[in-house]
Parts: C-alpha cells; structure tokens; sequence
C-alpha cells in the first residue's frame, strides 16, 4: 500500500511550490488547467502522456528559488537566459520519474526559434510554445488582473516577433473566441476546482510507489541544492535516520515512517531567504526567527496530507529531550523513538556538512558532539549508543550519501553553466 495518496502528494507538492512567491500562489496549476485542455484536444496525445506532462508543468516553475519576484519573471518574458528554467530542467531530468518531458521546462522562456532548433520531437516542440503563452499570460494577468482580453491579447502579438510562434499565438486566439470572459483569451473556473479537475484528471495514470517517491526527491532536492552549504543535507539525514531505524529494532511500518518523516522534514525551507541560509554566523535575531519558522511553514504543507506519525516526526527534529528545543518546546515524554532517531540523524547530518561558517567535522568529533549533547539533556543516549556501537556502518553510510548526492549536485551545476554558455553562442 502506498504511503500517500495521489491528492496528498499533489497537494504536498503544490503548498510547497506556493510557498515560494505568495504572487505566484495557484501559477503553476492555471497553467496546467489550460494545457490538459488543450491536449486532450489533440489526438497525439495519450491519457498517459497528457497526465505527464501535467505533472511536469505543475513543477515548471521549481527552479525558481533565486528570490526571483514575479514583476522580474514578466519584466525579463523576453529574455531567454532564464536561471530558473535552467536549474528546473536539471531537476526534473535528473529526479523525475517523467524525465524525458523535462526539455519542456528548459525552454520554456525562449524564442520560438531557440525551441524549433532543439531536438525535442515536434509534438513536444507544439507543447513547450503553448506552455509559454500560457505561462506568460497567467503571469501578466496576476499582475493586470483588470486587464482587457482585447489587451491581453495586443501584449502577446507584441511579444510574438521575439518569443512566440504564430502558432501559439493562432491557437490562443481560436481559445479567445470561445471564452465568454473578457478578462482572459480562456475561462478560468476558481482555484479549488482547477485543483479538483487536476486531481481527477492525474488520477487516470497510476503513479506508482517508487514514481510518488520519486516526485517528492524532485521537490525535496530543488530545496536542498538551493545551496552547496546544504545539498547533501537531506540525503545523508534520510540514509542515516533509515539506517537507525533498522538498527533500533524498529518494525517495516515504523521505519516507512521515519524515512517519510526525514524526507519531508526541511520542506519549510523552501520559503527561507537564500542568505539567511547561507548565513556566515550564527542566526541571531530577526533571522533566528526567520529560520525557526521553517519547522512551522513545513507543518503547514503536511498538515492532513501524511499520517500523524509521519508529520509528527518531521515537524520535531528540533525539539530536544531537556524542552529547550523548537517550535513546541516539548520535552523527552512527549518524544518517540522515531523522533529521537530523526533528530540525532539531523544533527549528524549537519555535522558532516561543509557550512559557511565552518567545515565538515570529522566523524570522531561528531561523536564527541554526540556524546556532550546526551550529557547535557539534548538528545537520546539510547539512539547515540545504538549509532557508536554500528559506527563503521554509520560512518560508511554518511560517506555514501554525502558522494552520491554531492555527485549529482555537482553534474547539475556543471550543465547549468554549459547550458548557459550554450545561451550565450
């Protein structure tokens, strides 16, 4: 049996995505409204391939963890070095499990003549200029909410020499003439029944146990690698807290648990300033309260979409045994098993990481760490001496992660900037 159900793991995905820019809140699913319509208008397309490429624009937009605002995002529609649809495409191509729509997002702010030379097939070549007119006339009508369909369509046809084909401006046209709307070249119903008619239509395609695990290492990873300061983060934590899970004795459902519970633990950072994260020092302050809010925005996204067990250890790998942790303050008899193994697995993670305010400690030191922190009330001594006494294998797991995931992070930066050198030529 799966975990989470195909509308929790949509909805996960899109309070995550909204997190980002409230401008941009309900973006992503508007433009996947109007291209599942006009897919299923056409008959290339499968049910399949059309609940694909929904799953690929609902994420179009997850590259954008630059602190890009939505007035630069229209301001720059025309131009075609868009960070954003870089770094997107990289992780839609290296963690999706619909890798090969990927291109979609890569041009998805260029011209209609950077799209034609691609080698993209023709049907998605079709599908990537209607996802940029659509795109860009949700983001132009969230920032002209009163605009005329008549203007709408005028500021499109001026856009049309540098980035759209005719073709796409033909077919919102045709769109326009049907829509009674004159606010939009197409009817949009209300937020909740986009969700609803989205859901409904992704669930003509099952998506399976390791597809769903799949969709959420895409997100969880584009939160990790907005900085090289945490791109093993999460990586090593969940191989770690896995890794203890089974060492402590703990059965195959609880150990699902903590796996989901470490996976999802940091997605509230998706909304945390990149300096803040990056920071040199110690948070003080106005940013200590900032970052401590991560714990709370990542209870709001997973609030009634994963068991209580699942939330409840995501949301308290910050508490600590003596009460003095956060954001609930509880202390050892409020906290599991499961919870004191992902909040051990954490700090060990941020211990063998290379930080901006220092470098990565050596697995003895982390262990002294470990030790001191037991001393002083902090975390668990059952699950500290679980880990000493499994050391090697610890130690070996950290250094497997920590490659693999370093690994990958690395390959995408280094296509990132070949991509953009592509740009340039």
């Amino acid at each position: 049996m799966k975990d989470i159900s195909l509308e929790n793991l949509m909805d996960i995905i899109v309070r995550s995505l909204n997190q980002m820019d409230a401008q941009l809140t309900g973006h992503g699913e508007r433009v996947a409204y109007c291209m599942v319509h006009l897919l299923e208008k056409n008959p290339q397309f499968s049910d399949e391939e059309i609940c694909k490429i929904t799953w690929i624009v609902l994420l179009h937009d997850i590259g954008n963890f630059h602190d890009i605002g939505i007035s630069d995002l229209v301001k720059k529609e025309y131009n075609t070095d868009f960070s954003h649809a870089r770094y997107g495409y990289l992780f839609l191509k290296y963690f999706s499990p619909f890798a090969e729509y990927a291109p979609l997002v890569l041009f998805h702010h260029s011209s209609h003549d950077r799209v034609d030379a691609s080698s993209m097939s023709e049907k998605l070549k079709w599908v990537t200029k209607c996802l940029q007119i659509f795109d860009t006339t949700d983001l132009y009508h969230i920032r002209h909410p009163q605009i005329t369909k008549q203007a709408l369509l005028n500021y499109l046809k001026r856009l049309s020499t540098i980035i759209f084909s005719e073709e796409a401006i033909e077919t919102i046209e045709q769109l326009a003439v049907q829509s009674p709307d004159n606010s939009l070249p197409f009817s949009l119903p209300p937020q909740e029944e986009i969700h609803e008619f989205l859901l409904k239509r992704l669930k003509r395609m099952d998506v399976t146990e390791h597809e769903e695990e799949l969709l959420l290492r895409t997100l969880v990873n584009s939160i990790d690698f907005r900085s090289h300061y945490t791109a093993i983060h999460c990586n090593i934590m969940v191989h770690v807290s896995d890794l203890l899970a089974r060492l402590c004795g703990l059965d195959e459902k609880t150990c699902r648990s903590v796996h989901l519970g470490a996976l999802l633990h940091d997605l509230g950072k998706i909304s945390i300033p990149l300096r803040i994260l990056e920071s040199n020092g110690k948070l003080e302050g106005a940013d200590w309260v900032v970052m401590q809010a991560h714990v709370n925005i990542t209870e709001h996204i997973l609030q009634g979409k994963v068991s209580d067990e699942v939330l409840q250890i995501a949301i308290r790998h910050h508490e600590t045994l003596d009460g003095k942790g956060y954001p609930y303050g509880l202390s050892s008899q409020d906290l599991t098993l499961p919870q004191r193994i992902v909040s051990v697995a954490d700090i060990v993670s941020a211990l063998s990481e290379q930080r901006s305010y220092k470098a990565p400690f050596t697995f003895e030191k982390i262990l002294s760490i470990l030790d001191e922190m037991c001393a002083n009330g902090k975390i668990c001594p059952h699950v500290v001496g679980i880990l000493k006494e499994n050391r090697e294998i610890v130690y070996q797991e950290i250094q497997t992660a920590s490659t693999r995931a370093m690994g990958i992070y690395e390959r995408i930066q280094k296509e990132y900037n070949e991509l953009g050198d592509a740009q340039i030529e």
